[in-house]
């Protein structure tokens, strides 16, 4: 059962930071391009939203991981 929830952890981690990175990415994709004004809200508001996710998920990794390690030894939530 400890594999499992490691291997959650660590596949919600990297979903954390490539919903992140993707949108920084697009952020920085944003600086310099021409287009519709509403081409542009759009795409600020779909990085806003990847980014929004990615702290999300990387926070919920981190408390969990925070979780599993202080609740480990008296055998209490995760153990």
């Amino acid at each position: 059962m400890t594999f499992l929830r490691i291997t959650a952890l660590i596949v919600s981690a990297l979903m954390g930071g490539w919903v992140l990175a993707h949108g920084i990415a697009t952020v920085a994709a944003l600086h310099g391009r021409p287009g519709d004004p509403e081409d542009f809200r759009r795409l600020l508001i779909e990085a806003a939203v990847f980014i929004a996710g990615g702290v999300c998920i990387l926070s919920v990794a981190a408390q969990q991981l925070y979780c599993w390690l202080t609740h480990r030894k008296d055998g209490g939530l995760m153990s």
